[in-house]
């Protein structure tokens, strides 16, 4: 180890530690233009929590809300069928916020290593907003999948009312709770992402009109549950693309 080099020594080897370490690599003003690696990281992770929580979340959609009659709750929860599916939601939406919580932190350490300033403020206050994101999901889950899961695991029996209320409370927790924070993620890390030059200045303005959505619109449709994750897939291809864009153009510059 030379004198000016100041880095910590290496421990021992760690298969997970030795890929974040080279994730990590970009971050040395040395390689400026190296964040590519860790922007393709985070679009990968994006992406793949798009997928899961698509398919959590339409797993999970049929369960059966407060509008529904003692009748058809009696009649969903007599399925096995029904019951498998909603369980099969639940077991997904965990790897989704897994894969959240990398994408997050990848997209963060691509803006330190682009070298260029952002704020500190905006990115607490995204740090914190996209964990806060990952605990409501996972606790509107839960709420969602608790008669389900009772009924399959302890033989419980089915009380309409609580199939009811259950369900009704996941599904305000992720809509009016889960996505106000989303709305928040959704404003600095577009404000974080035009400041270091991850995404275009474009995109940014579609990201505080997404991020407005989020945080004033009260609905239980559909479109407003996905609308997160469909932000978050039009992200990943355009920071894939930038990527592939720049680096298309380093290799003819050094040609």
């Amino acid at each position: 180890m030379t004198a000016e080099d100041t880095s910590p020594p290496a421990g021992p080897s760690d298969r997970l530690n030795d890929w974040a370490l080279r994730a990590e690599d970009p971050r040395d003003p040395s390689t400026r233009g190296a964040w590519r690696k860790l922007a393709s990281v985070s679009a990968i992770a994006g992406l793949v929590f798009a997928v899961l929580y698509l398919a959590s979340y339409l797993l999970l959609d049929r369960t059966p809300l407060g509008g529904a009659s003692d009748q058809q709750i009696l009649a969903y929860y007599a399925e096995g069928r029904n019951l498998t599916i909603t369980i099969a939601g639940m077991l997904v939406m965990p790897f989704a916020g897994i894969a959240f919580l990398y994408f997050m932190e990848a997209m963060r350490a691509s803006a330190m290593a682009t070298g260029l300033r952002f704020s500190r403020l905006l990115a607490s206050v995204q740090l914190a907003t996209g964990i806060l994101f990952v605990g409501l999901l996972f606790v509107a889950t839960a709420s969602i999948v608790a008669t389900p899961a009772s009924i399959r695991f302890a033989d419980a029996s089915t009380d309409p009312i609580v199939a009811r209320m259950l369900p009704t409370l996941g599904t305000a927790i992720l809509l009016m709770f889960a996505m106000r924070a989303a709305s928040m993620f959704v404003f600095t890390t577009s404000s974080i992402g035009r400041a270091t030059g991850l995404i275009p200045s474009w995109f940014t303005w579609v990201g505080y009109a997404v991020g407005l959505l989020l945080l004033f619109t009260a609905t239980l449709a559909t479109w407003f549950a996905l609308l997160f994750p469909a932000w978050v897939v039009a992200l990943c291809a355009i920071v894939l693309w930038q990527h592939s864009a720049r680096h298309t153009e380093a290799r003819s510059d050094h040609a």
